[in-house]
């Protein structure tokens, strides 16, 4: 039978996120119903706001959901169970099963994983992760891939017991970082930022040092604090297109210098692309949703990885387009939220 949600919707205009009551299809053999509890409101998301769009999109690649529903060789999860949501495949060896959507405007298109931005979702098993019934399910959304990225980031580098680390940027995806680096031990964070509220947050999230300074300035600052450079650096401002880069100036011999994003759309992968290869930067390796959301559970539950500071901003549907204008805006200090009421 076939599932009503009340899912938000990109319908070509710029900036401007509809919200439309569809029919979700009958799931396929490895495909599951969910109900959403919430879902990350992420930088990355806002490049799809941001740019017209050929088809509707449902954007959203990260939550937490219920399982309403399972295909009939689902494997992954059972009915009930609390799952998190991630654009990661956890079987790259096998093609999605992609849902068949009917809009307003009665364009049928395929939704690409993972759109949580919306009551329900129609999704292949291959990208939830069964997670415990935990209390802030709010707040674990943002570990589908905020904080997934983070820590993927952080065991690239190979960050080990006393190194010093530079993260250049401190919103969501940075204090993840910041987070995952004291959890692997590093002696030294220095966290760079242009706005006392994220430095604060990054203080919080594990940082031992604090520059509020431009990207330049702050490069200067950390060869005087860190004579020989940092062990490793972190590049997670977000704003491709126009920021200041630090590269690896700050970096030491042999040491790593690793741009951490997920681009929304294809244009601003090209831009993504361009600033690895001319900051001298690698990409972090993929993600292992099954290997890293256990190890990010348990840093929640001891407070390692502090989501109250992280997630800074919960909204609900309604008020999606005051959220993704706020984070446009830079007025989010950390991750944003958006926190869904069942339609039953």
């Amino acid at each position: 039978m076939p599932t009503t949600a009340r899912v938000v919707v990109l319908e070509g205009d710029f900036g401007v996120c509809a919200i439309q009551e569809l029919e979700l299809p009958d799931p396929r053999p490895h495909q599951v119903v969910l109900e959403i509890y919430a879902a990350g409101i992420e930088h990355g998301q806002l490049h799809q706001v941001e740019e017209p769009q050929d088809l509707p999109v449902i954007p959203g690649r990260e939550g937490t959901a219920r399982v309403l529903e399972v295909g009939s060789e689902v494997t992954r999860c059972r009915v009930d169970d609390v799952v998190l949501i991630t654009p990661w495949s956890a079987d790259s060896g096998r093609e999605p099963e992609l849902p068949l959507v009917e809009f307003d405007d009665g364009i049928e298109t395929d939704v690409a994983p993972a759109g949580a931005w919306g009551t329900n979702l129609v999704l292949d098993e291959q990208f939830v992760v069964p997670i415990p019934n935990l209390m802030d399910k709010e707040g674990a959304s943002v570990l589908g891939n905020t904080s997934l990225l983070a820590a993927s980031a952080v065991r690239t580098a190979g960050v080990a017991e006393g190194d010093t680390v530079a993260v250049f940027g401190c919103a969501g995806v940075g204090l993840s970082t910041i987070a995952a680096a004291a959890a692997a031990g590093a002696g030294t964070i220095i966290a760079v930022a242009r706005d006392g509220e994220r430095l604060e947050a990054a203080g919080a999230a594990g940082a031992t040092g604090t520059l509020n300074l431009s990207s330049a300035a702050a490069v200067e600052r950390i060869g005087e604090l860190v004579p020989g450079g940092v062990d490793h650096l972190f590049d997670c401002v977000y704003e491709f297109e126009t920021a200041s880069r630090p590269g690896r100036a700050p970096v030491r011999e042999g040491g790593s210098a690793i741009a951490v994003g997920l681009p929304g759309t294809d244009e601003r992968r090209e831009e993504f692309d361009a600033l690895v290869s001319a900051g001298g930067y690698t990409l972090p390796d993929p993600p292992d949703p099954d290997q890293d959301v256990p190890i990010l559970l348990e840093w929640m539950e001891d407070g390692r990885l502090p989501i109250p500071g992280i997630v800074t901003f919960r909204c609900t549907i309604e008020q999606v387009n005051e959220a993704t204008a706020l984070l446009e805006a830079g007025d989010v200090v950390g991750q944003a939220v958006m926190v869904v009421e069942p339609l039953r």
